[in-house]
């Protein structure tokens, strides 16, 4: 994936500039099943549901404001790090 048109489609999609770049360097390092979401979100804007350890990326969107590409993140950070990740995830909705 060219990084290049990855910063230019975040900025095209609301990112200032200095966060697409930052976004995009932890967006390339993605779990290999979630790659191809980012990619077809990338490409045709098609936002794909994924579960993992009972969370959603729906669920991540809808529940805590975040975008597409920060819910790819914040699922991945689950799939790598799942307690860290959960209880965390878990201290942010008291």
């Amino acid at each position: 994936m060219n990084k290049d048109i990855i910063i230019a489609t975040l900025v095209k999609r609301g990112y200032g500039d200095r966060n697409a770049a930052i976004v995009t360097d932890e967006l390339l390092k993605l779990s290999e099943e979630l790659m191809p979401l980012f990619e077809n979100w990338l490409s045709r804007e098609e936002k794909k549901d994924f579960i993992s350890h009972g969370i959603s990326l729906v669920s991540l969107q809808s529940e805590r404001g975040m975008t597409y590409p920060a819910a790819l993140l914040t699922m991945d950070w689950i799939i790598k790090e799942p307690e860290k990740a959960i209880q965390s995830l878990k201290k942010g909705t008291r």
